[in-house]
């Protein structure tokens, strides 16, 4: 309600305050659209088509998602799943044939690449109102994405930024970094193509995308704990968990936390889980921590 209100009354300040609240409960707040009163007063879509790829991925048009049937073909889809793996670099033709159709050979599946090229460029477009390159650019020899959002860019930028303020001595203990952060955070849906685990060519993107993630997360974890904010560092420290059971940075930081918040029991039980999976990779363990998380 909070939320709402401010941003009915153009309240920025308000508005930030209401959001890093929610952030804080692990709510959201990005979404173009909600229920009840946020429904009035949701972020409008700022793009006619964008591709959301982190957590799985889908294409929406005008905010809404494009059913799986409007693409009548499986590769067309695949081949914007590369082309947004490739993060805008031109792509020879060649090397997308072979990506879609291995081992097949290239001079007879260069029909198919361009039906392909086709087939997205209408599901992108399919009013043909915009001219054929505005999405994705293609000649003789290369494919790439144009003017297309995607989600995991903009994550990856946010972040970047937030990181960036972060480390700056100007900015320690200033909210706005930690706002910068926390809208990385919220923004990122899971990894990158999430359905295509063992695709060779989505690999890369996927790393770097979970790093950035995980450098976030740890940021805000170390932030919350420095603060005071026992409850909050807790649930960035999991989440940093969730990702990666093994880093031992986080797993020391959520004993600390944990001893300082008063919670000893949970802070045994987490310190010996952290005993075991460092035993797991023959990684000595530290001692107990103790007194107050690291600043």
């Amino acid at each position: 309600v909070a939320l709402g209100l401010a941003r009915l009354r153009g309240d920025a300040a308000a508005v930030a305050s209401a959001e890093r609240r929610l952030r804080a409960l692990g709510v959201r707040v990005g979404a173009a659209a909600g229920a009840g009163l946020l429904r009035a007063v949701a972020v409008p879509v700022g793009d006619a088509v964008r591709v959301q790829a982190l957590g799985g991925f889908r294409v929406l048009r005008g905010g809404v998602p494009v059913r799986v049937e409007e693409w009548q073909s499986k590769k067309a889809r695949d081949l914007l799943k590369v082309l947004v793996a490739r993060r805008g670099r031109a792509t020879a033709r060649e090397l997308l044939a072979e990506l879609l159709w291995p081992g097949e050979d290239p001079d007879k599946v260069g029909n198919r690449l361009s039906v392909a090229l086709s087939v997205a460029r209408t599901v992108l477009d399919p009013e043909r109102k915009l001219p054929p390159d505005r999405y994705l650019i293609a000649d003789k020899t290369t494919v790439r994405l144009g003017d297309l959002p995607v989600d995991v860019e903009e994550f990856l930028a946010a972040a970047a930024e937030g990181l960036a303020q972060a480390g700056d001595p100007v900015a320690e203990g200033d909210s706005a970094a930690t706002d910068l952060l926390a809208a990385a955070e919220a923004g990122y849906a899971g990894d990158f193509l999430e359905e295509d685990p063992y695709e060779d060519w989505a690999a890369p993107l996927r790393e770097e995308a979970r790093a950035g993630y995980l450098a976030v997360a740890r940021a805000l974890a170390e932030r919350a704990a420095a603060a005071g904010e026992h409850d909050l560092a807790v649930r960035y420290h999991l989440r940093v968990l969730e990702r990666d059971s093994y880093d031992e940075a986080a797993h020391l930081g959520l004993v600390r936390t944990l001893t300082a918040a008063g919670r000893h029991g949970e802070a045994r039980r987490r310190y010996r889980f952290y005993v075991e999976r460092m035993d797991e990779i023959g990684v000595e363990t530290e001692p107990f921590p103790a007194g107050p998380p690291a600043a």
